[in-house]
């Protein structure tokens, strides 16, 4: 009887989850039609990359002396910090309304010009090709020793540059920057005379339109349109960000005790373990995130300082992948460590390849992920929902992160299977029983190790960041009780199935065939690969001893 209930709980929550989900999402277009500011997402691109490129190579040519031995990337961007502000202050209907020619989101092209050894950054709208803004870097030791010009000769230039671009000089008061002049989003300080130009009717909520020219031997080599974000919100965003910092180096020390700890229980029942468990996952985990990292060169890009960005991101990639490898050994050892501590309490978390009842238990789990990751999908959306409704909850788009700064899209989901094997195995397989034994409390030995996977979350583009540390923590607990009832390969398909979902809606987010064909399959993938290798251990006669599913 016992077991038919056990059976049945699973159904009856992913129903329940499917509700949650459905309701959220009912609720939130009824709000959203009800909203006399209804707010806007931001447009996806309608020009390709290499069309802004070509847009940004034309500008360049005629406004600077660009040579035909030049390299062209283009990154898509986002004005975070303004989009912020909209969201806080509920302005982006209005903002959408108002401002349409100064978009949030849009191509920046990296234009590297190997005969001067220039750099130019060319700001494209993403859907008319409209040239939004520029900076040029040239180092000292390429340029030609010419005499910086007067003031008024350099103030000339820059009215001259906002008269070719549309702006009636007179509808703007000159200002002197700020004492500490905040740059504009995601650009490099240009040397010259910068000149601040400020709207006298244009403004969003508290931010006045700005223009700002950078001035340099005659010529403009920077130009923005910016909205002076009011210091309060940057103070207050600039504290989150403090915080979310803080919680992440909590989240890394704790995580860091805690590998230490599995290294020493390796080392203490060694002649006990069977050092190839956990092995070919470890090893799948460190090739997905690796292979991850060189797909995300783009994204790296887009955080680049002054000047060529290729050297800076190749250096960033390669800490990255010592970083991923040290994670690595800590995964396995998490492996180890877990298993033998739950085995050391007469229990076996998921049987090893070679072991009778492999693959129907594989299977099984198959199904229990599903159902299980139906109802975390409904618990994430309404605490999502109610955070933004009745706690002023709201996300920026992190360009960082995006797949359209991705070389290979299509490949982004895979990671679904990285998170899953890591955190599962350091958070559930080995931190459930760590923090039993050290405080012999279950639910507080699922609690702990939930909220140090919780804090390792805040520093996503969400605000106030305590509000992903409450989230995580919910769905940590979730996890933990499943792992406790089903066993790890129950969670570890449960999570890579609920990451492998969202991640493949944000391809279908993309809006082209090709993604929604490829975001669709990728909802689907983990039962396939887990049917998969079930039928392949049904059908392998001589199986390898000590390695896991």
């Amino acid at each position: 009887m016992a077991k038919r209930r056990l059976e049945f709980s699973l159904p009856l929550l992913a129903v329940i989850g499917i509700v949650l989900y459905l309701a959220v999402l009912f609720s939130s277009s009824y709000l959203e039609e009800d909203s006399p500011h209804q707010e806007t997402l931001p447009d996806l691109p309608t020009v390709t990359k290499q069309q802004a490129g070509e847009a940004a190579v034309k500008f360049t040519q005629q406004t600077f002396q660009l040579s035909p031995n030049h390299r062209v990337s283009t990154l898509y961007q986002s004005h975070a910090e303004r989009s912020g502000y909209l969201q806080k202050e509920d302005l982006v209907g209005t903002y959408a309304e108002r401002f349409k020619d100064y978009p949030i989101d849009y191509y920046e092209v990296e234009i590297n010009d190997d005969t001067t050894q220039a750099t130019y950054y060319i700001d494209v709208n993403f859907t008319n090709l409209q040239i939004l803004g520029w900076e040029s870097y040239t180092p000292k030791e390429a340029k030609q020793p010419v005499a910086a010009p007067e003031t008024g000769d350099a103030q000339r230039v820059a009215e001259q540059t906002l008269q070719s671009r549309g702006y009636q000089v007179r509808q703007f008061e000159r200002i002197e920057p700020a004492p500490e002049e905040h740059p504009p989003d995601n650009s490099s300080a240009a040397a010259g005379t910068l000149f601040v130009y400020q709207s006298k009717e244009q403004a969003i909520g508290k931010a006045k339109l700005q223009l700002k020219v950078t001035v340099q031997h005659s010529k403009a080599t920077a130009f923005h349109a910016v909205f002076d974000i009011p210091a309060s919100f940057r103070s207050w965003q600039d504290e989150q960000n403090d915080n979310a910092s803080t919680m992440t180096r909590i989240s890394l020390l704790f995580s860091l005790g805690m590998a230490l700890a599995s290294f020493y229980i390796v080392f203490r029942y060694r002649r006990e373990i069977t050092f190839l468990t956990g092995l070919m996952l470890t090893a799948l985990f460190l090739v997905i995130y690796i292979a991850n990292n060189f797909n995300m060169v783009p994204a790296l890009r887009t955080s680049h300082s002054a000047g060529p960005s290729q050297w800076e991101t190749m250096f960033n990639l390669w800490f990255m992948n010592i970083i991923i490898a040290i994670m690595a050994v800590s995964v396995y050892f998490a492996f180890l460590a877990g298993r033998q501590m739950w085995l050391r309490k007469g229990w076996s978390p998921w049987p090893l390849w070679h072991e009778p009842g492999f693959s129907r238990r594989l299977r099984t789990s198959v199904i229990q992920g599903y159902l299980l990751c139906l109802f975390i999908l409904g618990v994430q959306q309404t605490l999502f929902f109610g955070a933004e409704q009745w706690f002023d909850v709201w996300a920026v788009n992190d360009p960082s992160d995006s797949v359209l700064n991705m070389v290979y899209p299509a490949l982004f989901p895979l990671m679904a299977w990285a998170a899953a094997i890591s955190e599962e195995s350091v958070y559930r397989l080995f931190g459930i029983p760590f923090f039993m034994k050290m405080i012999r409390n279950r639910f507080l030995a699922v609690l702990i190790p939930s909220m140090i996977w919780a804090l390792s979350h805040t520093q996503y583009p969400i605000y106030p960041v305590y509000t992903r540390f409450v989230e995580v923590t919910i769905i940590g607990l979730i996890f933990g009780y499943a792992f406790l009832k089903y066993g790890f390969l129950t969670v570890l398909f449960a999570h890579a199935s609920m990451d492998s979902i969202l991640m493949g809606l944000s391809l279908m987010d993309m809006g082209d065939v090709p993604h929604n064909l490829i975001g669709g399959f990728y909802i689907v993938f983990p039962a396939l690969l887990g049917w998969l290798i079930a039928w392949v251990r049904d059908n392998t006669r001589k199986t390898p001893h000590g390695l896991t599913g």
